[in-house]
């Protein structure tokens, strides 16, 4: 009877945190879209964007057709691509830390951006990326998801089954194709490709259209609530695997089966706008610090914050220098960078304590 009382009590506290905590942040991503239609190269108004967002029961025909077109051809897509991207990377660095029970897991470790980057920067130096809006997001998606592939045959290789073979199997596959990439830049004659690879590299929405949108959308929407319905099972395998195994959890098949996901949701978003560093390091430890260790409430808060983070560093790159924009990934590297240095002198200094 009281362990019935006290799971339901736990189950209280959950579900009151989530309750409280998404609607927070959900006014705070609105708000912050409306600021985001408003702000930029091109001087618009916040009557404007609300007469677009609410076009359907407001007349937008008094809104200048260049500043219409400017929000909707330009502004709304990089603002739902950078929600879209913002919560993948988030929720599938989460689940990675969840299920490699190692805090310092993120997508880049399964080698995706690595392997992105070197399908992008090849198309670029081979000329063709202008060809068609959806070569060099086609490319750099199977370029992740090859390099992903190799990362989990050599960990099955090893002999260590642990999360940690896993990890520096990354780490190795992702060295070696930022050798490739490098090698590309050297090689590199036309300034204009150089800068191509370079502005690929740094990350951001500054190319984004609808066409990114329709390709990323159907993926991303597809697979987050898979990782918020199946988030239970990334509690049990953040115990060790013994005891996962005594709950009935098929370890190592449930493991395969989010590495894939995380995979798929990494791949498709740096495919779509470049590489975005620490996103996934940084933003579900942050949630950690407000609701806790579980991920029941880590995964979707996480895919809130890391959408809200995304849209603001968005907002930023493309206001602060008006008319000119920074790359996105700079600005995330800057947070992110000190951010995991921080983390790194927690780790070591729990390490000590024990």
């Amino acid at each position: 009877m009281l362990n019935t009382n006290l799971k339901s009590i736990r189950h209280f506290s959950v579900y009151h945190k989530f309750i409280f905590i998404v609607p927070v942040i959900s006014i705070l991503g609105l708000i912050l879209i409306v600021i985001s239609l408003s702000n930029g190269a091109v001087s618009t108004n916040f009557s404007d964007s609300f007469k677009y967002l609410f076009s359907y029961f407001i007349d937008s025909s008094t809104v200048d057709p260049i500043k219409d077109m400017v929000i909707s051809n330009i502004r709304m897509p990089r603002i739902i691509l950078s929600l879209l991207v913002g919560s993948a990377l988030a929720v599938s660095g989460a689940s990675l830390q969840g299920v490699f029970k190692n805090p310092m897991a993120d997508p880049g470790i399964i080698g995706v951006s690595s392997g992105a980057a070197v399908g992008a920067v090849v198309i670029i130096s081979l000329g063709i990326a202008g060809s068609s809006i959806f070569i060099l997001p086609i490319f750099s998606f199977i370029g992740g998801l090859f390099a992903a592939l190799i990362v989990f045959l050599l960990s099955r290789i090893s002999t260590n089954t642990s999360g940690t073979s896993f990890i520096l199997s990354g780490l190795a596959v992702s060295a070696f194709l930022n050798s490739i990439i490098s090698l590309v830049l050297v090689s590199s004659k036309k300034f204009g490709e150089l800068n191509a690879i370079l502005n690929w590299l740094a990350g951001g929405f500054q190319d984004t259209r609808w066409e990114h949108v329709y390709m990323a959308a159907p993926i991303i929407i597809v697979l987050l609530p898979l990782f918020f319905i199946f988030s239970n099972r990334i509690n049990i395998l953040s115990l060790s695997d013994d005891s996962a195994k005594t709950l009935g959890l098929n370890v190592e098949l449930n493991r395969f089966i989010f590495l894939v996901l995380a995979t798929l949701m990494t791949s498709v978003s740096v495919a779509v706008c470049g590489i975005l560093a620490f996103v996934g390091i940084m933003i579900p430890h942050i949630t950690r610090l407000i609701v806790g260790p579980d991920n029941r409430l880590v995964i979707p808060i996480s895919a809130l914050i890391g959408a809200v983070f995304l849209l603001s560093g968005d907002l930023i790159a493309r206001t602060i220098l008006v008319p000119s924009e920074i790359r996105l990934g700079i600005i995330t590297s800057f947070i992110g960078a000190p951010y995991f240095i921080f983390l790194l002198i927690k780790q070591r200094n729990n390490f000590i304590e024990r």
